[in-house]
């Protein structure tokens, strides 16, 4: 199951990924399990200096000189460990996020005539999701003749928050849901849910998701099972894009350095989902 169209993805089979644990019902094989399985790329972002014609985080983008750069209005500006006087309304320019160019990632759902993916990103909590907000910008890099030389700063960034500027050393894997991502129905043909002592939770037969940056996937639920995130657009499902995450942790291969890189001390991941019939119809940042 695809979370969005899959461009140039270089498959292998999965009998080849010693690194992905298939879900078993207490080691019994689930016929249709592999039906569930979605490719990812892992980021594994580490310390570079990427400039703006390069994929990265937290390094400089590519804009053009004569477009406004994206702001926040602040209506959702919580305090935290901020104050609420600080920040309720504060206008202040996105922090330049991620660049995604199509060379190196043509796994992202670009739309018809662009190559490159720009995330943006306020560095302040926000109510609706107790996280950082995002703005997704898809163009032509090629349009870009006359870039932007100062890039706007954020006004005011919280604490919590903190990006080195980082390249990208990817892996491409598969992933399998959360079980409860399922479908009721398939839920019930499951012999461990139906246990006396099941309650949910982390069970020993079904891999959980680790905490890594990527592309696609599926997602890492903490406090929420998800299952709900439908685009006000068109009313599609919406799907995860991509995962930042400061932790890291299930790394596959030795890409040097950690990144400093902090988005909100809880050791969650901020998750940015887009409809995957327009990536281009409004996105929902979920932070879990």
């Amino acid at each position: 199951m695809q979370g969005f169209p899959i461009r140039g993805y270089p498959c292998v089979s999965l009998g080849e990924q010693t690194l992905i644990t298939r879900p078993t019902d207490n080691g019994r094989e689930i016929p249709w399990i592999d039906d569930w399985v979605r490719p990812v790329v892992r980021l594994h972002p580490t310390p570079g200096r990427p400039g703006p014609t390069d994929s990265h985080l937290g390094g400089p983008m590519l804009w053009p000189r004569d477009e406004p750069w994206p702001t926040c209005d602040g209506s959702t500006h919580d305090g935290f460990l901020l104050t609420d006087e600080e920040v309720r309304g504060l206008v202040t320019p996105f922090a330049g996020g991620l660049q995604l160019y199509r060379r190196d990632f043509p796994e992202l759902p670009f739309p018809d005539g662009t190559d490159l993916l720009q995330v943006f990103l306020c560095l302040i909590v926000h109510t609706d999701h107790y996280g950082p907000d995002a703005r997704l910008v898809w163009r032509a890099a090629g349009e870009v003749t006359e870039p932007l030389a100062e890039q706007p700063a954020p006004v005011l960034t919280d604490p919590v928050y903190a990006i080195e500027p980082c390249v990208f050393v990817p892996c491409r894997r598969q992933e399998y849901p959360m079980y409860s991502e399922l479908p009721f129905e398939l839920l019930d043909e499951l012999e461990f849910t139906k246990e006396p002592d099941f309650r949910g939770g982390s069970v020993d037969c079904w891999p959980g998701i680790g905490d890594y940056s990527k592309i696609g996937g599926w997602t890492r639920w903490y406090s929420s099972d998800g299952g709900w995130e439908a685009c006000p657009d068109c009313g599609t499902k919406r799907v995860q894009l991509l995962a930042l995450t400061s932790n890291e942790n299930e790394c596959d291969h030795d890409v040097g350095e950690r990144p400093q890189l902090s988005f909100d001390g809880r050791d969650s991941a901020v998750n940015v989902f887009v409809c995957p019939a327009d990536a281009r119809h409004a996105l929902l940042v979920e932070v879990q």
